[in-house]
């Protein structure tokens, strides 16, 4: 509490100083009282400490009382519950001696047969030292029990009380018992206590009282404290009555006395015996206890423990041993006397400590005042100062970028004009490697600068309508060429329930999905990568791709983590999938990249996210990279409203998650479709349910009906049924390698059916790298349509299989295009960076012998401006001027 005030005190201490000087300077108070207040302060608190003091001290004395309490009831429970227990089984052993000694004709016990029972039964009395059984003789059949047992019936009260030192007692030494009426000799005894056979219980003080009070109770009863035989240590002697038959619960004493034919004595040796006890305390050397028979309240009896001690704290339990006319009581105190309580030491000398530090924090900080504006007017200036070079650092970057990515694109632009040249192979190698450094350098200098506007605070986004599909399509042509390379399988999935067009930030888009892709990639060696784009309220239910997932049921067969964990720290996501925060116009898209890649070791996961730091330091010698691309994909998501978040498992592989927000826009005013498709039909063939759905969402983008079965079976089973014409058929490589001659049969049975759909029989691969392979599908007469799957590759490939719409090769078709565009066009390219000009004259060159007849290169605007004049028509030239 103290240390809360202290910071808040000093949290203040400015507006308190001010306060002060500005008294100081208006009332003008002489500093006498200013020293007297202080005083004042002073003594005060010094009162306030003694009380507090005293205040803690007893609260620990009270504590101290607790703890006391505590300990000494838990060796008081455990004292009685093992009492109870060894009193219970003595009563149990004395059932058991009326039954079977004096309930047969023959004697069922003898003292060979006790002895073993009792010393096998002994830890059902932790407690008790020794059991010994009296029998009831009367003085008319002494002579004959005598003779019986072969000898003769002692009495106890001739023993000395010194300490015995033997270990083998002697009874001839005892004098035979006097003569009375009746006589209780031990006949049977445990080995503990075996010399205590042949003595007559009736004739010691103690035993004889007790023996008497508990025939006639019919409990058991306990004796004073007295030296036991042979030990010479204080002890008591628990006694129960054996009776010849079974008595109502209101017998009468005098009944009892007739019934009565033994004493079953249990013998505690009181001093060993709680000591063996109390030993099992962890605290058995804090406290001190005493046991005391305060049968006689004036003059207690000790039975355990020792009178010295110095502490006078002491604490009194009341124990009962079951017999009523006996009391008992355990005393515990602390062995060593109460420390003085450091919480009332610390707690008061800190309260006094911080009390003077609060009036020399007043005083002396008053005389630092105009010290403390100086250093605050100096920090003004600094962080002024500051600022701007942080400024001046994201122009230099933003500059030094630009500059060197000008001369970087003139580079590759160069290395990509040497391409076209005749060089040879390892030419070619040397071209390709410079370009892909290039184009290294070029991505990390865009990183660096993203950085630095998201640092400064100045990267915008765009709000631009566009087509994410499309998007979505350039990026695996992005990847296609280095996922065919590495055999992993490249796809990506859109919900249908996601819109044509959004509007938003395309580029910025792109390249969050390419950071993801590209870090993915780079540490995948085999399975897939697969992306799936769905609205965040399709994430609360079941969607397509959710419905035939699961952890083998993969889109490669390979186990993946679990996708939902992902998004699971998401808190712009409500219980039903909504985002509270966006207006009706706006949705909120979920983006899933997930890999079967080595994954992320647990104790890089925390650091993912942070810039310039990557996984380990041996990824940035095998991968290249900076360590930034998820940093900048994690801002640019926070930008567009979302979260990015992420699941892995090493050894099995990654899954990214992020959301952005977006406008909806207006639907396309004609909707990009293939007339050649319409009304057409496809049969997809695919044993994965995930990879089949990816390849039926691909297909019926341009427009086509899609049936999907799982094996080459169903497949001709369904064309020859004949319900529906199928136009093409779609096969999945890894169904069509499955077994060779399957797969022919299957071409020989589909030719049989329809001659005319064998020739339109595709074979979905993902990488074709055996020239066999390939030659045995052309001979076949099938085509191949390479993975992964967009829109455009997919027509082009179907129409020139099919022969509809344009037949001729892409690349062919995109040159013939610019040929027809640019043939008989005179060129004028304009820049003052003459490597750029070498670039764009080598790159139209291509198309030269094609396209133009004439091409001219202009560095100065005055050129530009008179050969416009004499190009153009005047309009032309003014719209192309402003």
């Amino acid at each position: 509490m103290w240390l809360k005030l202290l910071e808040k005190v000093l949290a203040n201490s400015y507006k308190i100083h001010h306060h002060f000087y500005q008294l100081l300077e208006l009332k003008r108070v002489h500093k006498s009282f200013w020293k007297k207040l202080l005083w004042s302060w002073v003594i005060f608190w010094i009162v306030i400490c003694a009380w507090m003091f005293s205040f803690y001290n007893h609260h620990a004395i009270e504590k101290r009382k607790v703890t006391l309490a505590s300990m000494c009831v838990e060796r008081a429970r455990m004292l009685q519950d093992q009492f109870n227990a060894s009193m219970t089984h003595v009563q149990a052993i004395s059932i058991l001696i009326s039954t079977f000694h004096h309930g047969k004709n023959a004697l069922a016990i003898d003292q060979r047969t006790f002895a073993k029972y009792t010393e096998k039964t002994a830890f059902e009395r932790p407690l008790m030292s020794g059991v010994a059984y009296a029998i009831r003789v009367l003085h008319l059949e002494r002579e004959k029990f005598e003779r019986q047992q072969g000898w003769s019936i002692r009495k106890m009260n001739t023993v000395q009380q010194n300490p015995v030192h033997k270990d083998i007692h002697m009874p001839e030494k005892f004098e035979p018992s006097l003569v009375q009426e009746e006589y209780a000799p031990v006949i049977l005894a445990q080995d503990t206590v075996a010399h205590m056979v042949s003595l007559d219980l009736l004739s010691g003080k103690e035993d004889c009282d007790n023996a008497l009070r508990a025939r006639e109770s019919g409990k058991g009863v306990l004796t004073t404290p007295f030296r036991l035989l042979k030990t010479n240590r204080l002890g008591v002697i628990l006694t129960f009555a054996v009776y010849k038959r079974d008595l109502p619960s209101d017998a009468t004493p005098k009944d009892r006395v007739e019934a009565t034919d033994g004493y079953l004595e249990g013998i505690f040796d009181i001093e060993s015996l709680a000591e063996n006890l109390f030993q099992q305390f962890a605290g058995k050397k804090t406290i001190l206890v005493n046991l005391y028979d305060t049968t006689n309240r004036s003059q207690p009896i000790s039975m355990y423990g020792s009178e010295v001690y110095v502490d006078k704290l002491e604490h009194v339990i009341a124990l009962n041993f079951g017999d009523p006319l006996r009391n008992h009581e355990m005393r515990c105190r602390f062995k060593h006397k109460a420390p003085l309580s450091w919480l009332a030491i610390t707690t008061t000398g800190s309260t006094l400590v911080i009390t003077l530090l609060l009036g020399y924090i007043v005083f002396a900080t008053m005389n630092h005042m105009a010290k403390v504006q100086e250093e605050y007017n100096r920090m003004v200036e600094l962080k002024k100062k500051a600022e701007a070079a942080d400024v001046a650092k994201s122009q230099f970057l933003s500059t030094v970028s630009h500059e060197i990515r000008t001369p970087m694109h003139g580079v590759l632009g160069i290395l990509d004009i040497l391409l076209d040249t005749d060089l040879d192979v390892t030419q070619q190698d040397h071209v390709r490697t410079a370009q892909a450094s290039g184009k290294t350098l070029v991505s990390l200098l865009n990183e660096v600068l993203d950085q630095a506007k998201i640092e400064s605070g100045k990267l915008d986004l765009e709000s631009v309508p566009f087509d994410l599909r499309a998007i979505m399509d350039d990026v695996l042509s992005l990847f296609s060429g280095k996922s065919q390379e590495n055999g992993v399988e490249l796809a990506v999935y859109i919900s249908h329930h996601v819109p044509d067009m959004l509007i938003g930030d395309p580029g910025r888009f792109r390249q969050i999905i390419t950071n993801l892709m590209g870090n993915l990639i780079k540490f995948t060696e085999k399975g897939h990568i697969f992306v799936t784009v769905h609205l965040v309220e399709e994430v609360m239910e079941t969607t397509d791709i959710e419905r035939e997932a699961s952890s083998r049921n993969t889109l490669s067969g390979f186990p993946v983590p679990d996708k939902r964990r992902s998004w699971a720290g998401f808190k712009n996501i409500g219980q039903d999938g909504r985002n509270c925060s966006l207006s009706p116009d706006r949705i909120s898209v979920i983006v899933s990249v997930e890999d079967t890649g080595e994954g992320i070791p647990q104790e890089a996961q925390p650091r993912i996210f942070t810039p310039f730091v990557q996984v380990g330091s041996s990824i940035s010698r095998k991968q290249a990279g900076t360590g930034i691309g998820l940093s900048i994909s994690k801002c640019l998501v926070t930008l567009m409203d979302g979260e990015l978040g992420f699941v892995s498992i090493p050894k099995v592989g990654s899954t990214f998650t992020f959301t952005a927000s977006f406008t909806i826009g207006c639907s396309k005013q004609s909707k990009i479709i293939y007339p050649e498709f319409q009304c057409m039909r496809a049969l997809v063939v695919d044993s994965r349910q995930v990879r089949a759905i990816v390849s039926k969402y691909h297909v019926q983008r341009l427009g086509i009906q899609v049936e999907v079965v799982p094996s080459l079976d169903h497949a001709l089973s369904t064309i020859s049924i004949g319900n529906a014409i199928f136009s093409m058929v779609l096969v999945e490589q890894v169904v069509w390698d499955a077994d060779s001659a399957v797969s022919s049969l299957f071409v020989n049975k589909l030719r049989k059916l329809d001659q005319q759909l064998s020739s339109k029989l595709f074979i979905l691969a993902n990488s074709v790298n055996h020239s066999k392979k390939r030659d045995m599908l052309e001979l076949h007469g099938l085509s191949i349509i390479m993975k992964p799957l967009r829109s455009s590759m997919l027509a082009a490939s179907l129409q020139r299989a099919i022969g509809v719409g344009n037949k001729g090769n892409l690349r062919e078709l995109s040159s013939l295009s610019i040929s027809g565009l640019l043939a008989g066009r005179k060129i004028l390219v304009v820049d003052d960076n003459y490597v750029n000009l070498k670039v764009a004259a080598g790159a139209l060159k291509r198309y030269g012998s094609l396209m133009w007849s004439w091409l001219r290169v202009a560095r100065r605007h005055s050129l530009f401006s008179s050969l416009l004049t004499h190009l153009m028509p005047a309009s032309w030239t003014s719209k192309c001027l402003q």
